[in-house]
């Protein structure tokens, strides 16, 4: 018989949490910071896929909301205990923010090496203005042709009020640098080029 790994009968967060402990498996930690329109997520962070909790805190800075849903078991099965794939990913506080925000950019990781993020989702404008910031701070990046486009409607970064968001894949070997330094002043560079918007500074998160 085949074995299925837990998180693949997830089909929602409620699935997620008859099955898990809030508090004891996994945490929940949002910060909600209403004078920007952007939210900046990690649905796997933790030690689901390591290091992107800190990516997306590290985008996020002072100024933008931020969501991170985090795996807490002990040991390596956090990932088939816990992951709750992006298009069915509906937890409540996550919706609550990712609904009410322009910007959703969701940040996951990818487990094999390769270029040091993959960029998707629907917003084809933002996307390639993020190619153009990774690679001129240095990353390596992809944003078509990667098994990971997340054009999905359903898929949680798509669920802003616009419809479309981004979805950033980093590799495993910038995830194990856990040095985001690059990608938070590219990423935040962007989002920075908006009516509105703060220019960036750097900040130590």
């Amino acid at each position: 018989m085949r074995h299925v790994h837990p998180s693949a009968a997830y089909r929602s967060y409620a699935d997620l949490a008859r099955a898990q402990r809030h508090g004891v498996d996994y945490d929940i930690h949002v910060e909600h910071r209403p004078q920007s329109p952007v939210a900046i997520i990690a649905p796997h962070g933790g030690r689901i896929e390591g290091g992107t909790s800190e990516a997306a805190r590290q985008i996020a800075g002072l100024e933008h909301s931020y969501y991170l849903f985090e795996g807490q078991r002990p040991g390596r099965d956090n990932f088939e205990h816990l992951h709750l794939t992006s298009r069915f990913f509906d937890e409540p506080r996550c919706l609550a923010l990712v609904t009410a925000s322009d910007i959703v950019m969701a940040v996951h990781g990818y487990a094999t090496d390769g270029p040091d993020v993959l960029i998707g989702g629907l917003d084809v404008q933002l996307k390639g203005r993020l190619q153009t910031a990774l690679s001129e701070h240095g990353l390596t990046c992809l944003a078509d042709g990667h098994p990971y486009p997340g054009t999905t409607p359903s898929n949680i970064c798509n669920r802003g009020r616009r419809g479309r968001g981004i979805q950033l894949e980093l590799s495993a070997r910038l995830r194990r640098s856990r040095d985001f330094t690059a990608l938070a002043l590219a990423v935040r560079s962007v989002l920075a080029d908006r009516p509105g918007e703060t220019p960036y500074e750097e900040t130590n998160q």
